[in-house]
């Protein structure tokens, strides 16, 4: 297989570069815009293209893409690669099955969908059914699956979407049993799993923004609770932090249901822990570990202890115990120590 598609890779690329072409790209109009860095002052003659709404961008997307369509429609061997690629990607694909309230899930994909699909199989000798197709979000298919968490007995699925491309998502809940799509409907959700608790789940995102989603910078990250059966301007404000506008909080919840865990994060690597404990009605958000140079990834919760696995000082990763009761770092016990082969490899 691959000695047949790489000569034509090869072919492709050489080909276009060696044929001598000549392009009619259209006008970009240069203005004079010229910003102030720390007494530099930076020219940025192409300001006026990061109005993504405005209708002289998008004239001038359309005009640069009618150049790039006309010449790669005109490539000879276009079809044949196409249709090798089509032969070769045909197959049905399988994701790794897991296990939920007494049911089997998994992600199938019968050879050319745009995206798989998740069903559910009551046990190994049912028959599986279709629990979401992605590619019926739209009729288009520019619509793709985010990411999705089940409720623990299974009733409910919730699941966010991402439009064109966009790291916006929305999320939707189904109900499993019937696939029925209820009236819940969160927006303006980025960077975020997920969470059921009780009749709800946790989630993160931003304010509505002003002007352009697209292009706006987004600032002051928060942490909501979304109650099932209400609308989204009624959920409860879980946290935020006014101080840094750009820093992006996650949070995730201990299997048992007792711990609310949230990462704080400020790039795209380290972080600060948090925990909250949710058996106390309006308890305090607890730091376990400060900063953002390692990493910290809370695997278990057992009898008042947490098990992270980390890279605190341990570039290999270790596994520590810390005692919910005194999170500071000085009492913190190893598990697993630090060894000469990546604890995650």
């Amino acid at each position: 297989m691959k000695k047949f598609i790489l000569p034509i890779l090869i072919l492709a690329f050489v080909s276009c570069d060696n044929k001598k072409s000549s392009f009619e790209y259209p006008e970009t109009k240069k203005v004079d815009s010229v910003d102030t860095y720390f007494g530099v002052e930076v020219k940025d003659n192409y300001r006026w293209l990061e109005d993504d709404m405005s209708e002289e961008t998008a004239n001038w997307v359309q005009s640069q893409n009618k150049v790039t369509f006309d010449y790669l429609e005109k490539i000879p061997f276009r079809k044949k690669i196409n249709d090798r690629l089509t032969e070769i990607w045909n197959y049905e694909k399988f994701s790794v099955p897991f296990k939920r309230g007494g049911k089997y899930f998994f992600f199938k994909n019968t050879g050319l969908q745009n995206q798989s699909v998740l069903y559910i199989q009551d046990n190994l000798n049912k028959k599986e059914k279709v629990l979401l197709d992605p590619n019926k979000l739209s009729k288009d298919g520019t619509v793709a699956l985010a990411g999705l968490k089940l409720t623990k007995d299974i009733k409910y699925l919730a699941y966010s979407i991402a439009r064109g491309g966009s790291d916006w998502n929305e999320i939707f809940v189904k109900e499993v049993k019937t696939g029925k799509i209820l009236k819940d409907h969160i927006k303006w959700v980025k960077f975020s799993g997920i969470s059921w608790f009780k009749d709800g789940f946790f989630y993160s995102s931003y304010d509505k923004p002003e002007g352009s989603a697209l292009s706006k910078k987004n600032e002051f990250h928060k942490v909501y609770y979304h109650k099932l059966g209400t609308e989204q301007k009624e959920d409860k404000l879980i946290y935020e932090n006014k101080k840094f506008p750009l820093r992006n909080y996650y949070v995730s919840i201990t299997d048992d249901e007792k711990f609310l865990i949230m990462s704080e994060t400020e790039s795209t690597h380290g972080e600060s822990v948090y925990f909250k404990n949710l058996e106390k009605e309006n308890s305090e958000f607890v730091k376990i570990a400060d900063g953002f140079k390692y990493e910290y990834k809370i695997l278990e919760h057992s009898k008042g202890k947490f098990y992270i696995l980390t890279n605190d000082n341990s570039p290999k990763y270790k596994l520590v115990e810390v005692e919910i009761k005194n999170p500071e770092i000085k009492n913190w016990k190893e598990i697993l120590p630090e060894k000469e082969k990546n604890c995650q490899q």
